[in-house]
């Protein structure tokens, strides 16, 4: 009887055996990729592994370029911009070109990278291009005015300037190359990063990028707020201004070396196809088919396979026909950049004439121009702690998403800087300025994090809706660096409307003070909706 029990058993085992988990087909399907990818010519094992920490921490390095420069332009490109003479009116229209090149052309943008196929791969090139652009308009930003006044412009006081000038045109061209090209880079990067990465890391190398970008934004925001011209390098540089944005320079071009030299890209659109296809495997999706092959899944990779290949016809005909998923994401994702744009843009202005009753147009040494500029300099240290708490939050926000559940997380992570803002509008002290940029901080992580993890999740499941219970698989072809960028793209947008707008508000009311009530109660009702 026994020897019969053990004959049984040693039948069956092998066919429990032939029926293994989900989780066992991936780890299976990703260790032959591995084995396959690693005895080519050119290794690239790497896109089937998880990554260590350093090894994430270098892939993301580039967002330390992203926020020192976001740094830099948001608490010192509106100064510039004001010495010029323009009014705030003019200003905001200035900063309505950049996001309008941004929202029309960073997804077509984007597109192109997804049909690239240099040697050097798809997001590499096109994230170098994009960051050459962005050092050039850094380096011509914080020079625009001596530029003109070699090319002729007036030395004049501020409020004595009129007609055209070289200065501003010249500060115009450098925000605009700065501002577009930072943010297209922007998406164009964290698409590279989750392109190197299998699906269990992607979390991770987007905590990772705002950890150290919390970081770069911190370093960036406290060297707005040093008085460099009391020191021998800013009386060497000419202005605050010039040494902080050679200082960015050098961290840009760091940061882009070190990012774009991190992972060699090695796989085309038919392979990438492949991939995503292990990573749909889910409880809720059928996997028989897939079970059926596991073991001998082709590995050969032909780099002449087009099948499918993401075009411009394809990207604007998905514009067209979105899945609801999406749109609501890009909605969302719109608001929360309009309310977290508008701290941006006039934060330390803001902080400059309202809170430390200065004026930006008084004379050079007159008392009100020097309070302005020490109100822009505190401002720059409550920015630092933005960015700080951005980062903080960035090291738990993974495991508050997988207790809470995402929706819940961005809602309440915006609600937070919603209720903070509202406050430093209504009660312009010194003090509030510290209590409330950390919910800025909180809200930056989390509309970082939660959409790009989701459309991350859409891509990998190939599925954008759910019907009683299961993913439906979409028969669109959607590329997921469009995708990405149009995500990113918000932003643009949000400033856009802001630029056309507030400006006039504040020229209206002869105080930002008025603007920030009406920005930051509009954003509040926005994001409860």
């Amino acid at each position: 009887m026994n020897h019969v029990a053990d004959r049984v058993s040693s039948e069956e085992l092998p066919n429990f055996q032939q029926t293994p988990s989900d989780e066992a087909i991936m780890e299976g399907m990703l260790r032959v990729r591995f084995d396959y990818a690693q005895r080519q010519t050119k290794d690239y094992s790497h896109l089937f592994r998880q990554k260590s920490r350093l090894e994430l921490i270098r892939l993301a390095f580039y967002q330390i370029c992203v926020e020192f420069t976001y740094a830099a332009e948001t608490a010192l490109a509106s100064p510039i911009i004001l010495s010029n003479g323009l009014s705030h009116t003019f200003m905001t229209m200035i900063w309505a070109f950049s996001p309008t090149l941004g929202f029309v052309f960073a997804p077509m943008i984007a597109t192109l990278s997804d049909q690239t196929r240099s040697r050097w791969g798809r997001r590499r090139p096109v994230l170098l291009a994009l960051g050459t652009a962005v050092v050039c308009g850094l380096m011509i930003m914080p020079h625009g005015k001596t530029l003109g006044l070699w090319l002729g412009d007036e030395d004049v006081p501020v409020e004595q300037m009129s007609g055209f000038r070289w200065g501003i045109l010249l500060t115009t061209v450098g925000l605009m190359l700065t501002d577009f090209d930072i943010e297209t880079s922007s998406g164009i990067a964290r698409t590279y990063f989750m392109d190197m990465c299998v699906l269990s890391d992607h979390a991770k190398v987007l905590s990772t990028a705002m950890i150290i970008g919390g970081i770069g934004g911190s370093g960036g925001y406290l060297l707005g707020a040093i008085d460099w011209q009391q020191t021998d390098l800013g009386s060497l540089m000419g202005s605050n201004e010039a040494t902080v944005f050679a200082v960015v320079v050098l961290v840009m071009i760091i940061g882009l070396s070190l990012t774009l030299t991190s992972f060699r890209e090695g796989m085309f659109e038919a392979e990438k196809a492949r991939q995503l296809a292990i990573y749909s495997i889910s409880p809720k999706v059928p996997v028989d088919v897939v079970k059926k092959n596991y073991g001998s899944v082709p590995v050969e990779m032909d780099d002449t396979v087009q099948e499918g290949e993401m075009t411009f016809a394809n990207f604007f005909r998905n514009l067209r026909h979105m899945p609801r998923s999406l749109m609501i994401l890009y909605l969302t994702q719109f608001l929360a950049q309009f309310g977290y744009l508008s701290y941006c843009m006039y934060f330390t202005d803001f902080v400059g004439s309202a809170v430390f009753g200065g004026d930006v147009a008084a004379p050079v040494g007159s008392p009100e121009l020097a309070l302005y500029e020490e109100g822009v300099r505190f401002g720059c240290w409550g920015m630092a702690l933005f960015t700080i708490s951005a980062a903080l939050y960035s090291t738990v926000i993974g495991k508050l998403i997988k207790y809470f559940g995402g929706r819940t997380i961005f809602i309440g992570g915006l609600l937070i800087n919603s209720v903070g803002m509202l406050a430093m509008a209504l009660f312009t002290e010194r003090w509030m300025v510290f209590v409330c940029c950390p919910g800025v901080g909180i809200a930056y992580a989390t509309m970082y994090a939660v959409p790009f993890l989701a459309i991350s999740q859409y891509h990998a499941k190939n599925s954008f809706a759910m019907k009683d219970g299961q993913y439906v698989e979409s028969s669109q072809r959607r590329g997921f660096g469009a995708d990405v960028s149009m995500l990113s793209s918000m932003l643009f947008l949000s400033q856009l409307i802001i630029a056309l707008s507030i400006g006039s508000v504040i020229d209206a009311f002869e105080s930002n003070s008025g603007a920030r009530v009406e920005i930051f109660s509009t954003m509040m009702v926005g994001k409860v909706q």
